[in-house]
C-alpha cells in the first residue's frame, strides 16, 4: 500500500507516493500544473522503465540513488531517460553531512562530461556561490547566486577556507583525502 502528497513551491509542486514503511519510491515533479518528470528512489531502472512507459507516456524518467562516503558525506546518483527509454544522461553529486550539495558531475549519454559545479555557501539560509568547470577540470565561471554577479575567480580563491576543493573541477574535501569520484553511469550499471 502506498501513500501520495503533495508539495508546492515557485510554480513548482511534487507528488510523492510512499511505501507501507513511509519511504519516498517515487517522485512526480510538476511545472505550472503540467507534469514534467518522474523519478524513482531506486538504483535499477531496467525494472522500472516498462512500467514508467504505462504510466508516464511521453514523460522523462529519472532514477535516484544514494550511497554513504567517508566522514559522513554521501554520494547521490541520477540516471535520466528519455520517453523512449534511451539514457539523457548522469549526474553524480556529493552532499555534506548537513544534506547540502558541495559537487555535481553532468555526464552526457554517452558518459562523457559536461559540466563540474561546486556550490559554497556562507551561511544556510543564503545563496552562495556557483562555480563551474569544465570537463578538463578547470573553472570557467563563478556567479555570485545572491545577486547574479559574475565574480574573478582568482579573488574568491583565496577567500575560501578550503581554497584547494574549488581550485580544481576534479577535488574533493579534505575529509574525502583519498577517496576518488565514483561513476553515476557505474552505479547504474553495477
Amino acid at each position: 500500500m502506498s501513500s501520495e502528497w503533495l508539495w508546492e513551491a515557485d510554480e513548482v509542486s511534487e507528488s510523492l507516493v510512499l511505501d507501507s514503511g513511509g519511504t519516498v519510491v517515487r517522485k512526480a515533479l510538476y511545472r505550472r500544473g503540467k507534469l514534467f518528470q518522474a523519478r524513482y528512489f531506486s538504483d535499477d531502472p531496467p525494472s522500472l522503465l516498462a512500467r514508467h512507459a504505462r504510466e508516464y507516456p511521453g514523460l522523462e524518467a529519472a532514477f535516484i540513488s544514494e550511497e554513504d562516503a567517508p566522514a559522513g558525506f554521501r554520494w547521490r546518483f541520477m540516471a535520466r531517460y528519455a520517453a523512449d527509454g534511451s539514457s539523457l544522461g548522469f549526474i553524480t553529486r556529493l552532499i555534506d553531512p548537513t544534506g547540502s550539495e558541495l559537487m555535481s558531475l553532468e555526464h552526457g549519454a554517452a558518459d562523457e562530461l559536461v559540466v563540474i559545479s561546486k556550490f559554497w555557501d556562507e551561511l544556510p539560509d543564503q545563496d552562495g556561490m556557483l562555480f563551474e568547470y569544465g570537463s578538463d577540470g578547470r573553472n570557467y565561471m563563478v556567479v555570485d547566486l545572491e545577486d547574479g554577479d559574475t565574480l574573478k575567480f582568482s579573488d574568491v580563491l583565496g577567500a575560501l577556507a578550503e581554497p584547494d576543493f574549488y581550485a580544481d573541477g576534479f577535488a574533493l574535501p579534505p575529509q574525502l583525502a583519498g577517496a576518488s569520484i565514483p561513476s553515476a553511469r557505474d552505479h547504474f550499471q553495477s
